[in-house]
């Protein structure tokens, strides 16, 4: 059976992702996006059987320095090794940060690799690129975003958007502005929805589930009346950007017009000892917002720490004394705390409501920092060694995959690639990628990721 999007395709002799590749896509001249669209309708992809349903992503914006978290190397140099301490946790060999005290002790459920790297470039835009699509492209071959992917190939599941970034798209970053949170060539109808709003502060509002002044449900249920007139006629045309454009419109009055959809977003319904065990703060909060939408049947979530790394305590620690001031003591005080406190209140509240072993949760930034501190006591970019890591799912926990040099330049065992990472994600929610394909530029069937799975996380 091969798959497209969330359409199964019945190829009798047992075709798979090679024989179709060898063969050509001229026998699947006729699967054109319209088609595939009425392919999803007939409801093809059997939801009841996926075992794994939802990923969760945090990404980490600025790229913490891995010496200064998961990767740590007691024995360097001063001027290599830093300021913080490792600690124990309850995985034995398994030592981190020691502002990271609660996720040591949950390291059993926690999958580390410490042998990332990339080459193309030292930009934030280019490792958010890779994390974000599996690819570091521009121009005419940008590449959807994963949660546009995953939207895609599984659908929508309730009346929320499947694929949903909080609290803002990432902005200026100091490079070029493209980093991968687009749907691209896979179309409107797949693009994240951004909440654009922070969900820590008092007066939270999602904007884009306000109507516009003066429109009343009466002229809503009108427009959408209308339109959905409009849309049986230009199917029959199929045209396929009138057939996108149309399918995004309809999730967005969905999304409008549905009280159990807007409640979704609203923290106010979590008891007090709820939203402070993720904190107080934008990362905590966007967390448990999170947890809120897999809950209800959004496929995919990705939730930006910081959507800039100018004039901000972020990741990013250059220690300039300008606008990329972060230093130590921001690690110390706000950052590893932050994220310490709302991912493993994450884990552990999808853990107790059985949420944990159907959703992956995936801890990502765009690369590491310079193994030698710079003149002002901070790191510099450094994409050719870092840390991240999964857990939930049927991710295997409790193990590190890869090492780097004795100083934490270079990838010494296991070297891993972005997109190693994402063909992870993939699988752990479930999803074959030697049978399952997406409509590419031009609707040509391609494969979901040019990249194997790390064999080692499942």
């Amino acid at each position: 059976m091969l798959h497209l999007g969330n359409a199964s395709v019945p190829d009798c002799s047992g075709l798979n992702r090679r024989s179709f590749l060898q063969a050509g896509s001229t026998g699947l001249a006729g699967l054109t996006l319209p088609n595939l669209m009425r392919l999803d309708e007939a409801g093809a992809f059997d939801d009841s059987k996926a075992k794994i349903k939802n990923c969760i992503t945090l990404f980490l914006v600025g790229s913490p320095g891995h010496l200064d978290t998961w990767d740590l190397k007691p024995d360097a140099p001063s001027d290599i090794r830093g300021k913080f301490k490792p600690i124990s946790t309850n995985v034995a060999d398994i030592r981190i940060c020691e502002h990271f005290p609660l996720m040591a002790r949950m390291m059993d459920k926690v999958s580390l690799i410490r042998s990332l790297h990339h080459e193309t470039g030292t930009a934030h835009s280019n490792g958010s690129r890779w994390m974000m699509t599996g690819k570091d492209a521009i121009g005419d071959n940008q590449q959807p975003h994963v949660g546009s992917v995953v939207a895609r190939v599984f659908g929508p599941k309730t009346n929320l958007p499947p694929n949903v970034i909080l609290p803002a798209k990432i902005g200026n970053t100091g490079g070029p502005s493209i980093n991968g949170q687009e749907a691209r060539y896979l179309g409107s109808a797949y693009e994240p929805f951004f909440l654009g709003a922070d969900p820590a502060r008092s007066n939270f509002e999602v904007s884009n589930l306000k109507p516009a002044a003066g429109q009343t449900e009466f002229r809503i249920n009108a427009r959408r009346n209308l339109l959905r007139q409009i849309d049986d006629i230009q199917r029959r045309s199929a045209n396929s950007t009138t057939v996108q454009r149309d399918t995004a419109y309809a999730r967005a009055f969905n999304l409008l017009t549905s009280p159990e959809a807007k409640a979704s977003f609203d923290l106010e319904k979590e008891s007090d000892k709820t939203r402070d065990r993720y904190g107080r703060n934008t990362l905590g909060q966007s967390c448990l917002m999170a947890r809120r939408l897999v809950e209800r049947g959004t496929r995919y979530v990705t939730v930006n720490h910081f959507d800039t790394v100018f004039n901000i305590a972020c990741w990013d620690m250059h220690a300039n004394g300008s606008s990329l001031n972060n230093t130590y003591l921001d690690y110390e005080q706000l950052l590893c705390p932050q994220l310490d406190q709302a991912f493993t209140a994450l884990v552990d509240d999808l853990d107790q409501r059985g949420l944990l072993q159907e959703t992956v949760i995936a801890v990502l930034s765009e690369f590491g920092r310079t193994p030698k501190l710079n003149a002002r006591g901070g790191r510099d970019h450094y994409p050719p060694a870092w840390s991240n890591f999964l857990c939930g799912g049927n991710i295997r926990g409790g193990q590190v995959i890869g090492s780097t040099d004795k100083i934490g330049a270079a990838p010494h065992e296991r070297p891993v690639k972005p997109p190693q990472v994402i063909a992870s994600i993939y699988q752990g929610m479930g999803i074959d990628l030697e049978t399952t394909m997406m409509p590419g530029p031009g609707s040509r069937p391609i494969r979901l990721i040019d990249a194997e799975p790390i064999p080692e996380l499942f």
